[in-house]
């Protein structure tokens, strides 16, 4: 479902908002000076900005690549990850937004599964960087990851 796209208040607006809400807000000799020298694209990005959540820093981002032979380690290998918030992005691979202390848990436990029998399996757990996510390119089924990577909102009844 595609999102609404925001409305960006222009300076004054912003400005009388912060001010019925109890915010700092600039004087009105302020506010005109900022229209003046502001560019409407540096506005809206700066709006934009101000509206990102920052990611703690100790949250990363991974991709949990596997080639698994036996059906009954598969499952339960796929089952794990669900159960971690990991999201699959096809039969084999998830796609993660974690902790470093749940990513280091995750990648012991998938060790020691894959140590639990002779195989010649192959799971990889590559972490993602930020900027290395925003340029990724996907070719036939298009993801969003930039839904993937927002937060998630839960409600409780």
């Amino acid at each position: 479902m595609p999102r609404k796209k925001r409305e960006f208040l222009n300076i004054k607006d912003s400005n009388l908002a912060r001010k019925a809400t109890g915010l700092p807000f600039f004087d009105d000799d302020e506010v005109e000076v900022l229209e003046q020298e502001l560019p409407v694209d540096f506005t809206r990005f700066l709006n934009w900005f101000k509206s990102k959540k920052l990611k703690n820093s100790n949250e990363m981002y991974c991709l949990i690549l596997y080639d698994v032979e036996n059906n009954k380690i598969r499952r339960v290998l796929a089952k794990f990850l669900e159960k971690q918030g990991c999201i699959r992005l096809q039969k084999s691979v998830f796609f993660a937004q974690v902790h470093r202390k749940l990513y280091k848990e995750i990648k012991e436990i998938v060790t020691e599964l894959q140590s639990c029998y002779e195989n010649n399996d192959t799971i990889i757990m590559l972490p993602v960087g930020e900027d290395m996510l925003n340029s990724i390119n996907c070719i036939g089924k298009n993801f969003d990851f930039e839904l993937l990577t927002q937060n998630k909102h839960t409600i409780i009844f």
